[in-house]
């Protein structure tokens, strides 16, 4: 049962959290497609550089290739006598779901995620909930958990 003084409520039953695709940024707010990197943009906000693994240029507009360094200069990624431009990073959406610690798994919006038993990660259908100890339920914010019942 949830308890909050007086009043007892039944659990709530968590649901195992979906994987996330995309890759989530820094912020756990913003996310860029898979196979690209978020860079930070000079408003502070993320993009995304079209290439895995990529290095974020200090101009925070252009990214390079893994292994290349950034030639803010020329706008040119260089690695030892090889010149390539560099590339345009683009704005990052907005996570619409709750991003869970691991960064790999997303419940729904107004969900909160609560570690399961397994180690992985789910969903309590409640906002800012209270995850219970049993890794199975969870009670709603301000409420406490009584795993006994």
């Amino acid at each position: 049962t949830c308890t909050m003084g007086d009043e007892v409520i039944p659990m709530f039953h968590k649901v195992a959290a979906k994987k996330v695709g995309d890759v989530v940024c820094p912020d756990n707010q913003s996310e860029c497609p898979d196979d690209n990197t978020c860079c930070q943009l000079a408003s502070g906000e993320w993009g995304c550089c079209p290439l895995p693994k990529a290095v974020c240029c200090s101009d925070h507009e252009h990214c390079c290739p893994n292994g290349y360094k950034c030639d803010v200069t020329d706008n040119t990624c260089t690695m030892g006598d090889e010149v390539i431009p560099m590339f345009h990073k683009v704005a990052a959406k907005k996570v619409g779901d709750v991003v869970c610690p691991d960064n790999q798994s997303e419940c729904p919006d107004d969900n909160t995620c609560c570690q399961l038993a397994s180690g992985e990660w789910g969903c309590c259908p409640l906002p800012k909930a209270v995850c219970c100890s049993d890794h199975e339920h969870c009670c709603p914010n301000g409420y406490k958990c009584d795993v006994t019942d």
